[in-house]
């Protein structure tokens, strides 16, 4: 792994955990034992380095979601595979909350620059979900939305911990938004 790629997985882990303001490029250093240069050599600033996690982050959830759409053949089974895909996301160790929700919250007046990506990350996957219908449906756009709206707050719901013993529940939900 080079040396970048090694910054760039003890930051996302560091912003996951405790937010971007509460980390410092000298928690960073320290944790991924590199020296400061080597961090602004890689990244310029904590802004860009927090750009080059988001834009990976985003990457990762392209990576993974995408296929669930190609994959699974009528709407709902497109629609469980999503849901499985965010419930094994709601369980794992690492899961804190959205990080593109967090970057909004955190740099919506301070950093125009990271909160339009967090914005591009969220309008990719409002376009992702558009393709869960098939275009000749006229209430596909509200369909989406109210998906879209719907994984958020599935989303806020499993950071307090509140989520995957209700699994049944969000499964009817959602496809009941869409009949």
């Amino acid at each position: 792994m080079s040396i970048k790629e090694h910054i760039l997985d003890v930051a996302e882990s560091l912003f996951n955990e405790l937010g971007y303001t509460a980390v410092g490029v000298d928690l960073i250093r320290d944790q991924a034992q590199v020296s400061k240069t080597s961090m602004y050599r890689h990244f310029g600033s904590k802004n860009n380095l927090i750009e080059a996690v988001l834009a990976r982050r985003h990457q990762y959830f392209e990576t993974q979601l995408t296929p669930i759409f190609a994959s699974a053949a009528s709407v709902d089974e497109r629609l469980d595979a999503l849901l499985d895909w965010h419930f094994a996301w709601f369980r794992s160790k690492n899961f804190k909350g959205c990080m593109f929700m967090h970057a909004l919250a955190e740099f919506k007046s301070q950093d125009d620059a990271l909160a339009k990506q967090a914005l591009q990350h969220k309008a990719w996957l409002k376009l992702l979900l558009l393709s869960l219908f098939e275009p000749a449906d006229t209430r596909r756009a509200v369909k989406t939305e109210a998906i879209l709206t719907f994984l958020e707050g599935m989303i806020v719901r499993a950071e307090f911990g509140q989520i995957t013993e209700h699994e049944e529940a969000y499964r009817l939900s959602i496809k009941a938004l869409v009949k």
